[in-house]
């Protein structure tokens, strides 16, 4: 790994890092990068990063994910600050995407060796466990340019499908959706999905399948909170009808929750605690 890139990313606490050559990650946005002023042709290298969010703050109603600020707003910050860094120290053009990326995130991320697929094709990250969000800044620097051998072999990995997840998952347990899916669902909910959330606690989200995996577990025990300040801050881990209608539109956006309005998840809070 190239020093240098090493220094840089470390700067900004991310040390989950690895070039990858573009031509191992499966592009299925091309748009993408050609908006972005990088069309793919013109692109070599994917930088794949992790960054990470947990932090053990105790059981709540919220999934752990959606805590903290909306981390489009941290990647919002990151990728102009990174991606100059870059561009100073290599020269070329550099582009981040994080969420809407022109390539399959996971297997890339896979290839690149920040971790092994799990079931739910998430990955999972010997330090971090699950509980990272994935992003690419791609460039149309060569690989070798980053310390990465271009011929090298980039073979993706799985977890050791162990079924831990998907015996603790409602979605089994239930024969419902996903137990997060349902409380993003807009609109009226029949009476089993509104006593599916009730009997699990939840206004947005669900972390069960992660809390469970054996591979997360000894993450955790290892020491997998986060070192990046934003997703230390401004958390809300119970949320309640009170605390949502105290908040300001501008706060309200600022939260992950909010992509589905502010209907949604007062529905599910009804739900919560209709009967207090």
């Amino acid at each position: 790994m190239n020093d240098l890139l090493s220094r840089i990313f470390i700067s900004e606490k991310t040390e989950c890092f690895a070039p990858l050559p573009i031509e191992k990650c499966k592009v299925r946005r091309p748009d993408l990068l050609q908006r972005a002023g990088l069309p793919a042709d013109e692109a070599k290298t994917a930088i794949m990063f992790l960054i990470p969010y947990y932090i053990n703050d105790g059981e709540g109603n919220i999934s752990l994910y959606a805590r903290p600020m909306d981390y489009h707003a941290y990647c919002d910050e990151l990728f102009p600050r990174l991606c100059g860094k870059l561009r100073e120290s290599f020269g070329g053009r550099f582009v981040g995407f994080a969420d809407k990326s022109p390539i399959e995130e996971a297997e890339a991320a896979c290839r690149a060796g920040l971790g092994v697929i799990g079931d739910s094709y998430v990955i999972i990250n010997e330090k971090y466990g699950s509980f990272v969000f994935l992003a690419g800044i791609f460039t149309d620097n060569a690989p070798e340019k980053f310390g990465c051998d271009s011929q090298g072999d980039f073979p993706l990995s799985y977890c050791s499908h162990c079924g831990a997840c998907r015996r603790a998952c409602p979605m089994t347990i239930d024969s419902l959706d996903c137990l997060s899916a349902v409380t993003q669902k807009k609109g009226d909910l029949s009476e089993d999905e509104k006593a599916y959330i009730k009997k699990y606690g939840s206004a947005w989200g669900c972390d069960i399948c992660q809390l469970v995996c054996p591979l997360v577990k000894k993450a955790i025990d290892g020491g997998a909170e986060t070192p990046i300040e934003f997703f230390r801050e401004n958390r809300i881990k119970n949320l309640t009808p009170e605390v949502l209608s105290e908040m300001t539109d501008e706060e309200f956006g600022k939260r992950a929750f909010s992509w589905r309005g502010r209907q949604t998840i007062e529905r599910n809070l009804k739900l919560l605690f209709e009967d207090d």
